[in-house]
């Protein structure tokens, strides 16, 4: 089954491979970094009309005045990750909180749910599972298919010493 494998093709293969993966992450990394300046134009042009916004946004007093939780932890969306917005960098997560003395709405992190964490967690490990199965499986074909040649070796072998 793999006996077409050589190994120059085997490091050929990893050789294109690793090729193939370090281009993927530099083509991601410099749309990343073209998306940044985007976002950071965009941001300069209409500050004007969000300033009031973005200093609410921008304040920790949830770190020393007593808070209501408006919204409770929720995901980012891909374009707040992106654009690194407040409350999204750490964790990916955030949650709309209005201090009580000072009144000012403010989003801050929080902590990835514990739902969400059990399942990729079994996400993770089901596909461990599957890639366990499959190296089971492709062991044992590799394992009846030399079983095979060798039976087919000896018989020939066999049959030589007849004549």
């Amino acid at each position: 089954m793999f006996d077409f494998i050589t190994r120059r093709r085997l490091i050929f293969g990893l050789i294109a491979l690793l090729f193939v993966t370090i281009s993927v992450l530099f083509i991601a990394n410099l749309k990343l970094s073209v998306l940044d300046r985007v976002v950071t134009s965009y941001y300069s042009i209409s500050s004007s009309n969000i300033s009031i916004d973005k200093e609410q946004s921008i304040s920790t007093c949830y770190q020393t005045e007593p808070i209501d939780i408006i919204t409770y932890c929720q995901k980012c969306t891909s374009f707040e990750r992106r654009s690194k917005a407040i409350g999204c960098l750490p964790t990916g997560y955030r949650e709309l909180v209005i201090c009580s003395k000072s009144n000012i709405k403010t989003l801050r992190s929080c902590l990835i749910p514990i739902h969400i964490q059990k399942e990729n967690f079994w996400i993770f490990e089901g596909i461990i599972l599957f890639i366990c199965l499959l190296s089971i499986v492709s062991v044992q074909s590799r394992q009846k298919t030399l079983d095979k040649q060798m039976v087919e070796k000896i018989k020939r072998q066999i049959g030589e010493n007849d004549l």
